[in-house]
């Protein structure tokens, strides 16, 4: 049986338009979906009878009313719930384990500086063993448009583009694969150096994506593929490529860091600013 889609759910905005999303993605994968509650449980000293009474009867309310629409919407479907003591990155990270993706909301702080990943989704995109959505809540026309893939293809790739080409196929949309960087400085004193150098790095660069698209492609052969390089910053250019897309997939490289569980730039800066939902892909 398909592991399931499972979304963490606070009945906040941001997580009602997060198991709105996670309930069409588990129909395009013919799973199941999961809606996920964590609460205070008994073992934190701060909650008393009555808040902990209290806090219990509005998780329930969340899910039960969760559950009522997405079934209105779904029913065919099987959606299951869970109301489980914990705090949410550690009952989330756990439900993780035994998802196919995991899958949480995101809040819109404006146009410009883009939407808040708060320290859940920072820690769930930087930690979950599996694929971690994240969604905002003012994209209700999110779902259609091309799938977009950040590839570097000097860095594991294999798991990010397993995920890509598969939702593109799942959506019967093209795969917009891209690859950004800074192109280094060419010295020469004659304009034309500089012309054959830029040249040659892009052509390299090319050459490069091409050579790990192609497995994908022949996997994949329903999938129209267009390439992309870029000489830009690579989360400048992914976020803004990320502009009417359905789906924007990021990898993320395994990290060992003193100061805890940490996103790469790229990953840390498309996950707070695209104006899509956004796949953080862990690479084995």
């Amino acid at each position: 049986m398909a592991r399931p889609v499972t979304v963490g759910l606070d009945g906040s905005p941001e997580s009602l338009a997060a198991a709105g999303w996670a309930g069409h993605e588990a129909l395009l994968r013919d799973a199941s979906l999961r809606l996920v509650n964590a609460w205070p449980g008994p073992d934190q000293p701060a909650l008393t009878p009555g808040r902990e009474t209290a806090w219990r009867y509005w998780a329930e309310q969340a899910l039960s009313s969760a559950l009522a629409e997405l079934g209105t919407d779904h029913a065919d479907m099987e959606i299951t719930t869970a109301q489980i003591p914990g705090y949410p990155a550690p009952v989330l990270l756990a439900e993780a384990e035994r998802a196919q993706l995991l899958v949480v909301g995101s809040r819109s702080i404006g146009p410009v500086a883009g939407f808040f990943l708060g320290s859940v989704g920072v820690e769930l995109a930087a930690r979950a063993v599996t694929p971690v959505a994240l969604v905002r809540a003012d994209r209700p026309d999110a779902r259609h448009g091309d799938v977009v893939v950040g590839v570097e293809p000097r860095g594991p790739c294999e798991d990010v583009l397993e995920f890509a080409f598969d939702a593109a196929a799942r959506r019967g949309a093209a795969l917009r694969s891209v690859h950004a960087g800074r192109v280094p400085a060419i010295r020469g004193s004659a304009p034309w150096v500089v012309d054959v150098g830029l040249s040659d790095a892009r052509e390299e660069a090319a050459h490069a994506l091409e050579e790990v698209l192609a497995p994908w492609r022949d996997n994949f052969p329903d999938v129209r593929v267009f390439a992309e390089i870029a000489s830009d910053s690579p989360a400048r250019r992914l976020v803004g490529a990320a502009a009417g897309t359905a789906l924007l997939v990021v990898g993320r490289a395994p990290r060992r860091s003193s100061l805890g569980p940490r996103l790469g730039p790229v990953a840390q800066a498309v996950a707070h600013h695209a104006a899509c939902p956004v796949a953080v892909v862990p690479e084995r």
